[in-house]
């Protein structure tokens, strides 16, 4: 039984190290590529445009697009942009939806 016990130990080791690495390699993962047809883009908030458009001077987004000044993004709301309370200079995570005609932003988080 003992002996059992000590060949289980380093097996069990092993099965939690696995699960760990997968689990940091799912949330790296899900920082860049948050759902199905969403995006990350981090930029500078340039501007605001009406309602529910805004300029972003942003950085390359993974699989999506290069490095870009002044490129217009559209807030899926009103309140979103609103409650987001951006002033020229903050630097900014956005969360897209890539549309045909456009990119519509679900989530707007200040950052530093």
């Amino acid at each position: 039984m003992a002996q059992a016990l000590r060949r289980a130990v380093p097996l069990l080791f092993f099965v939690l190290l696995v699960i760990g690495f997968a689990a940091g390699i799912w949330g790296t993962w899900r920082a860049v590529y948050p759902g199905p047809g969403l995006h990350r883009i981090t930029g500078v908030f340039e501007a605001r445009a009406g309602d529910t458009l805004m300029v972003v001077n942003h950085d390359a987004a993974p699989g999506l697009m290069d490095e870009m000044r002044n490129m217009a993004f559209f807030a899926e709301t009103k309140e979103l942009l609103d409650t987001a309370g951006l002033k020229r200079g903050d630097r900014v995570r956005l969360t897209v939806r890539q549309l045909p005609d456009r990119y519509l932003v679900v989530e707007i988080r200040k950052i530093q």
